[in-house]
């Protein structure tokens, strides 16, 4: 075969198996070959996928129409090439670009398809983040075009995004600049120092700002105050920076020019200033007098020195950001250079001081004034971009951190407690996919209001990520955040009104205090979230405290699942099956697996301790996969030996449900094992149908192929009876709470659900039969099969071989 032949080339084989993910399928689309790489893209062993249809990563096709397109464009083409979306095991997305060939035996006819794969999944992941990080930039444009230069640049350095005001200002064009770093503009007024620590704070995620010197085309320079942003990924790594800058040229051509004017004529200069130029000292009485003030801004307020000298009362009581301006001004008086900001009408004013010595003594103070309102404005929008939610206009995950660091350490000054409460809102998926994206946005803005309006004012609402909010209460107590947490449970259960449509949801929530359960931000929060996972255990809308217990729990289950991802790999797990009776004859109608787990040095591990973790990591796929290619090879063996064949039931997890492959992987195993799809049986669980038209579709598909299902745990779930009538079913499961205990609620639910199913005709199976008088209940009640300890527990496999045989045995003698 042409593998042969490659593999007889090293450098060939080497370069295949080291940079490509290659596979060979015969002419029905099944898996004869796969190298390492495209076992590690898509999370299969070679041993999972030999044998099996390509269907399993690509679930769209289909031998019968896919093999003669391949055909057809090979003939005209002489290869196949595509960009495929395939999905791994655990159900996520990757894409190759695939390029695929005939092999050929000696007359010529193709007997196999070689596929050599590149991976471009990063590729197609980073295409879509980038699209999206460039529409944000357009809105981010739409704010900040009129009044600052925006610069985009990847972590090195290297521009990808300029605006227009930035092409005017610098003078070069837009492909002049892309693809370039900032050395372009470079004016070397500024030491290697001045940059190094620049690139030392916004590699480190943070913000920088200051005043930088730069050199437009025609070599003429300017000067931009400047902010730099970095955007972090999950990891606090920067993938991009987004600069914001304001031309201040004005302003630094206004100081030089005031030095100028101190050597020359300083008066005729200023008038022609764009910013204020003034002078004052002190007068006999050592009150200020201004003696001089010109300029622009000056002119465009009609401000002159003797307006300012007779309402000097008014200038007392303005307020700057620190202090009033009174007291600044005899500061400079003292001989102390300073400055100031300071608000007027719709306008800021950035103001500077330098007091004039003569013998050592101060004799006048020379300050100038510079409009930096649209500055102001960027720097605002800046702000919000770095430390607020765009959506809810609430904190981000940025300052969320910032604000607890703070409280924490105010709290180990004061002895106080303080709170997180980490907020999940429970079904916000559903809403986000049944009524869009849309909806979703504005009930994540109503729910942030609705929030805002439960707590103090001093306490802090962000939204973390998604559908999860976070509130920090520094200043409290167990009793009050318990109250605080009913009343959010509450608000939020209220409906949401979104163009004459209610919408409903709940939140689960998880709190921990400071100092018992943390004394940092990330172990506070992370507790939080731990026990907000407990209240969704606990059936959601709910709210959990952080306990010692909790944290002992999460630790074994840690360990725990560490300990589950090795135990198929070593053989630990198996299976036990539990018999199923017919009610009226007493013949062994079933079999349901049932995983068991013996670990090495802690013995048997209940299925209610490992199953929950295996469903939450997503190790239940390959478990639910073992579970039903192991008890179909079993079945089948003892068909082998002769003995009665039986229906062997197998509990499916929804997550093994909702796999795009699912229908793929049971038809796998059943061609695999050789076992009749009439013996299989799949049991689902009721809450698995709620999902109506992709319940159905797989269903349809099952019942084609004759796999039987049965909905177990009935009467526990939400499954509309409206579409039950119309599921390719064979039975109903009664749940064994109802069966345990015969309480006259309990029998008339069971009557109930018999009494459905009859009507329905569907078979009915009651688990957990434990006494003679729950099963003559069940027998009156015309209960089609049984199963529970009265008549048999878990059993072997020898146990069972032994029922087996005792069974074929009666049944000869019968005869």
């Amino acid at each position: 075969m042409v593998l042969d032949a490659i593999k007889n080339i090293p450098s060939i084989s080497l370069l295949l198996d080291e940079k490509f993910c290659v596979w060979i399928t015969d002419r029905q689309g099944l898996f004869t070959y796969v190298n390492k790489n495209f076992c590690l893209l898509s999370q299969y062993e070679e041993s999972e996928l030999i044998g099996q249809s390509f269907s399993m990563v690509h679930p769209h096709f289909a031998a019968e129409r896919s093999i003669p397109q391949v055909e057809k464009e090979i003939a005209e083409k002489k290869v196949w090439q595509r960009n495929l979306k395939n999905f791994a095991k655990d159900g996520s997305p990757f894409w190759v670009y695939a390029t695929v060939i005939p092999i050929l035996d000696e007359h010529g006819a193709t007997t196999h398809f070689l596929s050599v794969d590149t991976d471009i999944t990063s590729k197609e992941l980073t295409d879509f983040k980038y699209k999206e990080a460039v529409e944000n930039l357009r809105n981010i444009e739409n704010a900040l075009n009129q009044s600052s230069v925006v610069v985009v640049t990847d972590p090195a350095g290297k521009i990808t995004y300029v605006n227009d005001k930035f092409l005017k200002l610098s003078k070069y064009s837009s492909e002049e600049l892309i693809g370039k770093t900032h050395r372009v503009v470079n004016s070397g007024h500024h030491p290697k120092d001045f940059f190094r620590d620049m690139w030392q704070t916004i590699r480190s995620g943070q913000i920088w700002r200051g005043d930088i010197r730069n050199q437009a085309k025609d070599g003429s320079a300017y000067w931009v105050n400047t902010t730099i942003v970095p955007f972090l990924d999950k990891s606090g790594k920067p993938y991009q920076y987004i600069a914001i800058r304001t031309d201040i040229t004005a302003k630094k051509e206004a100081e030089e020019s005031l030095q100028e004017a101190l050597k020359n004529d300083f008066r005729q200069t200023v008038k022609n200033l764009q910013n204020a130029i003034f002078k004052y000292t002190l007068d006999e009485d050592g009150e200020i007098v201004f003696t001089l003030i010109e300029g622009k801004i000056a002119e465009k307020f009609n401000f002159t020195a003797e307006k300012l000298n007779v309402n000097m009362k008014q200038i007392k009581h303005l307020k700057t950001t620190t202090d009033n301006v009174y007291k600044h001004l005899m500061l400079g008086m003292q001989g102390k250079e300073t400055d100031f900001e300071l608000s007027f009408r719709d306008f800021t004013f950035l103001f500077y001081l330098s007091p004039i010595f003569e013998d050592g003594q101060v004799v006048e103070v020379v300050g100038t004034a510079s409009d930096i309102t649209e500055r102001k404005q960027a720097e605002r929008t800046i702000e919000r971009m770095a430390y607020y939610d765009s959506l809810t206009g609430l904190p981000n995950r940025r300052l969320l951190k910032e604000c607890v660091k703070e409280a924490i350490q105010k709290a180990k000054l004061k002895e106080e407690k303080l709170a997180i409460m980490f907020i999940d809102l429970d079904r916000f998926k559903n809403v986000n996919d049944s009524m869009g994206h849309l909806v979703g946005d504005q009930l994540l803005k109503a729910v942030g209001e609705r929030l805002k309006v439960c707590v103090r004012d001093k306490d802090v609402v962000a939204r973390l990520n998604g559908d999860e909010f976070v509130i920090m209460f520094p200043s409290t107590n167990t009793a009050q955040v318990e109250s605080v947490a009913a009343r959010i449970i509450d608000e939020i259960s209220e409906p949401f009104l979104f163009s004459s449509v209610e919408v409903y949801i709940s939140g689960s929530i998880g709190i921990s205090m400071f100092p018992q359960d943390g004394d940092d931000y990330d172990t506070l929060l992370s507790n939080a979230d731990s026990a907000m996972y407990l209240s969704k255990e606990y059936g959601k809308s709910t709210y959990q405290f952080f306990t010692k217990e909790l944290r002992e729990a999460m630790l074994e289950k840690t360990l725990l699942e560490m300990e589950l991802r090795q135990a198929l790999k070593k053989g630990q797990l198996y299976l036990h099956y539990q018999p199923q009776f017919n009610t009226k004859t007493g013949q062994l109608k079933g079999l349901e697996a049932l995983a068991r787990w013996d670990h090495p040095s802690l013995g048997p591990i209940s299925p209610g301790r490992f199953i929950p973790i295996a469903e939450e990591t997503g190790l239940i796929l390959p478990i639910g996969n073992w579970v039903m290619r192991t008890a179909c090879t079993q079945v089948k063996n003892w068909e082998k030996k002769g003995l009665p064949s039986v229906r062997i039931s197998v509990n499916v997890s929804p997550r093994q449900f909702m796999q795009p492959a699912f229908v793929s992987q049971v038809q796998n195993i059943l061609h695999e094992t050789g076992l009749h799809p009439k013996k299989l049986n799949i049991e689902i669980t009721e809450s698995m149908t709620m999902d109506v038209d992709h319940c159905l579709s797989v269903l349809s598909q099952l019942n084609e192929i004759g796999v039987s299902v049965s909905i177990d745990d009935f009467g526990t779930g939400y499954s509309s009876l409206s579409y039950l009538g119309s599921f390719p079913i064979s039975h109903l499961k009664i749940d064994q709470s109802f069966v345990r205990e015969m309480s006259p609620k309990n029998r008339v639910i069971v009557k109930s659900i018999i009494d459905l199913a009859k009507n329905l005709n569907l078979n009915v199976i009651a688990e957990g039969v434990e006494t003679e008088e729950q099963a003559l209940f069940l027998s009156n009640l015309q209960c089609d099969e049984v199963q529970g300890y009265l008549f048999s527990k878990p059993l072997p496999i020898n146990e069972v071989e032994e029922l087996l045989i005792e069974a074929h045995t009666n049944s000869e003698v019968s005869s």
